[in-house]
């Protein structure tokens, strides 16, 4: 018997104008609303390469749920379609479990740095065809992977950006905090949850066997893996008493809240995970309830550019503009930038469809802004390779985590 698909799209289009992949490729059928009609063929050939192709592109993003006023739900769709069946996910379903070990990982990204140039993939064409596997390696060749992460070492990480948060800089009513650091910030940029758990004070909790948030098994509609993830944190951060989950990644706060979804209701799992999604908050909130002010001083105008998980599942778009304003002052310039294109592992698995929409970051980057800010690991991710690839403006732009904008980097 096949499986109820949801019933409740109108046709009216509204998602057409907020979907990046439609706006990209400008094909009915890449439409949360053609996507939504082709879900609901009982009797389409659901490997016909068409449609897989289909339903592999989209995003995730959430974008067409936001501004559904009938209340379709295409997104979750697309994801229970890539849970029943295997060929819809771009990555077999053991690979999401590999990458969520942070040995792993970190192992395969610093072969990347050092493969040799002639790598068979053209490190000024984002658009070039290849395997998901070249599109990996690539961007662990341009990103130069750090010698050490975070997670294996946080307090030095810490003490090095301790010096430079002034006491003052923080209210004296900062609950008890915990961090997650999040695997991409773990092993590409440390610097990042080192300055975070710097301006939140010396007591934060950092459990070292914290992994993955999951994520990029949960959108593949892979659940056993992103649970097997998920357990691995919540083993982390038993027994921990802290009312604050502190995390630098909107797609990871966001995730974080779905954790209870992946167990049964009143399980012993059902609960710890309830108690982690309740604590968690992405750093733009955190920084305006518990930070004072700063008066940072930059080189240029700063743009930020909004994660599709911020704008959409936290519903929190207006905390880092807020924080940009407040700390910035007449640096900070209001620009209205979008989704990168990144969505996980889309950006490695379609690059031609994530080049379209990176370009219309780039479009909107002129020669007054000289620094972009974001709030997403994976934007972060997309921002910096798209950007080190691009000829012309957008070349010249430095990318950067809003929490470097409020604590300059520092030398090992």
């Amino acid at each position: 018997m096949s499986q109820p698909v949801d019933d409740k799209c109108v046709r009216c289009g509204a998602c057409l104008s907020v979907c990046p992949v439609y706006k990209a490729e400008l094909k009915e059928r890449f439409s949360p609303r053609g996507k939504n009609y082709l879900l609901k063929k009982s009797r389409i050939d659901k490997k016909n390469p068409l449609f897989v192709e289909t339903i592999k592109a989209c995003l995730q993003c959430g974008a067409c749920t936001a501004v559904c006023s009938s209340g379709a739900d295409v997104r979750s769709l697309i994801r229970d379609e890539r849970k029943r069946h295997g060929f819809f996910r771009i990555l077999p379903k053991p690979v999401y479990s590999l990458l969520a070990r942070r040995n792993v990982a970190s192992f395969l990204l610093k072969a990347a740095a050092n493969l040799p140039a002639a790598s068979g993939y053209d490190l000024e064409g984002r658009r070039a065809e290849g395997s998901i596997l070249k599109n990996l390696l690539h961007s662990g060749k341009s990103l130069k992977p750090v010698a050490r992460s975070f997670l294996s070492s946080p307090e030095s990480f810490i003490l090095r950006f301790a010096d430079l948060v002034e006491p003052s800089a923080r209210r004296k009513d900062i609950p008890r905090t915990a961090l997650f650091a999040g695997c991409v910030q773990d092993l590409l940029f440390p610097e990042i949850p080192g300055k975070m758990a710097a301006l939140a004070g010396n007591s934060v909790i950092v459990p070292e066997s914290q992994a993955c948030c999951g994520l990029p098994a949960f959108s593949a509609g892979a659940d056993h893996y992103a649970r097997k993830t998920i357990l691995r944190n919540l083993d982390a951060f038993k027994g921990r008493d802290f009312e604050i989950l502190l995390t630098g990644c909107a797609s990871c706060a966001s995730m974080i809240r779905k954790w209870p979804t992946l167990f049964q209701e009143g399980s012993d799992h059902w609960h710890k995970a309830v108690y982690l999604s309740e604590r968690v908050m992405e750093f733009s909130s955190f920084a305006l309830k518990f930070l004072h002010p700063l008066n940072c001083i930059t080189e240029g105008r700063t743009a930020f550019q909004m994660p599709c998980h911020q704008r959409f599942d936290l519903g929190r778009a207006a905390d880092p503009v807020s924080l940009l304003e407040r700390n910035l002052g007449d640096g900070f310039l209001h620009i209205d930038i979008g989704c990168c294109g990144q969505g996980g592992i889309f950006g490695f698995s379609r690059p031609d469809i994530s080049g379209l929409i990176l370009d219309d970051v780039l479009s909107l980057l002129g020669h007054d802004i000289s620094c972009l800010a974001t709030t997403c690991s994976g934007c972060l991710l997309r921002l910096k390779t798209g950007l080190s690839a691009a000829n012309g403006i957008g070349r010249q732009v430095r990318v950067c985590h809003l929490v470097d904008t409020m604590i300059p980097d520092v030398q090992d």
